[in-house]
């Protein structure tokens, strides 16, 4: 089982730089099928960002988060699929924790987190694997589900949040973990 990697973004190519070079370094290359970038805008450094990381790039003017983690996870080819956004960093061991996680049962989930210091700009750290984000309930910074209940629940359309989503997960007998 492999984990495909979404990342919405609008403009942060500085932040999704950094959390790819963490991924990459924090994570094993043997549990990590692919990482997708949906990108608003088409610039010169996303593009070069992308082509040295060898991630999937794709574009949507939209500028619309809902609808670029949606496209993204179209785009995913592995069996789960793991949401973050840039500025945000997962747990060393993030895929490792994820799988123990699916092979439990658990088919959705997302981490908990902490603001801290980083370049003078706020990142999220995160610090144990949760249903509920106790600060931002309505869209978590991290989460992962699987692929095929994620198109199952129909995905998240245009205006359906991580609460949403967890209900339609729910409502379908699926277990979350909490």
């Amino acid at each position: 089982m492999k984990i495909s990697i979404v990342i919405p973004s609008n403009n942060e190519a500085k932040y999704v730089e950094a959390l790819i070079e963490y991924i990459r370094t924090n994570s094993s290359p043997k549990n990590i099928c692919e990482i997708i970038i949906m990108e608003s805008f088409e610039t010169k450094r996303i593009i070069k960002l992308a082509e040295k990381s060898h991630a999937k790039l794709y574009y949507n003017q939209l500028n619309d988060e809902n609808v670029q983690m949606e496209m993204g996870a179209f785009q995913a080819t592995a069996e789960v699929i793991y949401f973050i956004k840039p500025g945000c960093v997962p747990p060393k061991g993030f895929d490792e924790r994820i799988l123990k996680y699916v092979k439990e049962k658990y088919e959705m989930g997302c981490f908990d987190f902490e603001y801290s210091l980083m370049d003078s700009s706020f990142k999220c750290t995160y610090k144990s694997i949760k249903a509920f984000f106790l600060r931002d309930l309505k869209s978590p910074k991290s989460f992962f589900v699987l692929s095929n209940l994620f198109y199952q629940t129909g995905g998240f359309k245009t205006n359906v949040n991580y609460l949403k989503l967890k209900k339609q997960v729910l409502s379908l007998g699926k277990q979350v973990h909490n």
